[in-house]
């Protein structure tokens, strides 16, 4: 990302990201209004990056610690109901099990610490390296490699406690 970039093509490149990234962490009404904050934070803290190819990183680290201030502010604790974070399923003649799948993979999220579901979430689904989120989250990449390690551990033991829920005990 060039430093003379113009705000619709930094907006391009983060909002998805961070848009995802905060929609599982605060409530569905808020959601869009944080991700603004946040967006409007990078933009202005653009100018002072030294590594402008390191955006996305940097762009979720303020996240977090906005998310984190968010919480502060709002005297709330950061659980989403399985109701915030579901999403409509595409029609299928038979739902059923599709359903109890998602639910099931939801129930067992929820019952990871943040910090667990944080690492699942940057390395498996968005793709970042260990030690790219090493440094989003303020840690090491050995602690990062370790809290995958676990977070798969205990998703497998509590989603394959609750065979029917989806799991496959």
């Amino acid at each position: 990302m060039e430093a003379n970039s113009s705000f619709d093509e930094v907006y391009e490149v983060i909002f998805p990201l961070i848009y995802r990234f905060v929609s599982i962490r605060i409530p569905k009404p808020d959601v869009e209004d944080v991700a603004a904050e946040i967006i409007g934070k990078v933009w202005r803290g653009l100018p002072d990056i030294e590594k402008k190819n390191a955006l996305k990183a940097w762009a979720l680290k303020i996240a977090s610690h906005h998310i984190a201030d968010y919480y502060r502010t709002h005297n709330r604790i950061s659980v989403m109901t399985l109701e915030e974070i579901l999403k409509p399923l595409p029609q299928e003649a038979d739902q059923s099990e599709t359903w109890a799948t998602f639910l099931s993979v939801g129930e067992a999220l929820a019952k990871l610490s943040t910090q667990q579901v944080n690492v699942i979430q940057l390395r498996l689904i968005e793709g970042f390296s260990a030690g790219e989120v090493a440094e989003i989250l303020g840690t090491t990449q050995q602690a990062v490699d370790s809290l995958l390690y676990r977070a798969k551990k205990g998703f497998r033991k509590i989603y394959q406690e609750n065979p029917d829920k989806g799991g496959r005990g």
